[in-house]
């Protein structure tokens, strides 16, 4: 297995700052999609970021353990700290290190979680999640996935991502898109942090994002006795996975 390159590594202090929005938008649709688990499930969170997700799943599933996989070691740190200075999560989730599909994951779930990361992996890692959650999910359990726009391979012009005050200092997040091939996009972010009106610190950062439609996400569930249904707002892009047995 190749060392794992981690593509949070520049933007690290920024993220969990200017993603807390981003959570509080999910938030009704992950309720939505997660409020029927069963009293002291297992459930199993890749790319748990900092653990703003994990907070969410926690609130929903009250008396579930937790499996949160991070390989960013740097969003780790954060997220670490996040859950050891909780005593309710701190007997609740574990964090895994190694990234999807080295992963050491429990033999069998009710729920596995991906959020805003399902674009990290290529058309072959998604077989292995696919197989993953057709083998090991529990009866009556599911996946909860969202498909991020754009779904289709296209150029995206720069936006505000975020911007949020600390202190004197404002930090800022932008990013835009370039289309690569067809089912590959490359964003570029850039993370700025200044005060009074003058920059002091500007890092720049792109990783390549795999493209995916509810066509295409069907079209492959399909090929693992697995099928899709949408949740909540189309605008979030939540499915929830279940087995067609």
């Amino acid at each position: 297995m190749s060392p794992y390159e981690d593509p949070y590594a520049r933007s690290a202090d920024h993220l969990d700052l200017l993603s807390a929005g981003m959570w509080q938008h999910l938030t009704s649709g992950v309720t939505e999609a997660l409020g029927d688990l069963a009293e002291h499930s297992t459930i199993v969170e890749l790319g748990a970021g900092t653990g703003l997700g994990t907070e969410v799943i926690a609130r929903i599933a009250p008396t579930a353990s937790i499996v949160a996989v991070e390989p960013s070691s740097h969003l780790r740190a954060v997220l670490l700290h996040r859950i050891a200075s909780d005593t309710d999560l701190r007997s609740r989730v574990t964090i895994e290190n190694l990234p999807f599909p080295a992963s050491r994951l429990p033999e069998s779930f009710d729920a596995l979680f991906i959020m805003n990361t399902l674009g990290h992996l290529d058309r072959q890692a998604r077989e292995q999640l696919w197989q993953v959650i057709a083998a090991r999910l529990r009866p009556a359990g599911y996946a909860v996935i969202n498909l991020q726009q754009p779904t289709t391979a296209s150029a995206v012009p720069e936006f505000e991502m975020a911007h949020e005050r600390v202190g004197n200092r404002s930090y800022h997040g932008s990013a835009w898109a370039e289309r690569i091939d067809d089912t590959t996009m490359k964003w570029h972010m850039t993370y700025r942090t200044s005060e009074d009106g003058t920059e002091i610190e500007a890092t720049d950062v792109e990783y390549l994002w795999n493209v995916i439609d509810s066509t295409t996400l069907e079209n492959e569930l399909r090929q693992h006795n697995l099928s899709a249904a949408a949740v909540g707002s189309e605008q979030l892009g939540i499915h929830r996975i279940k087995s067609r047995a």
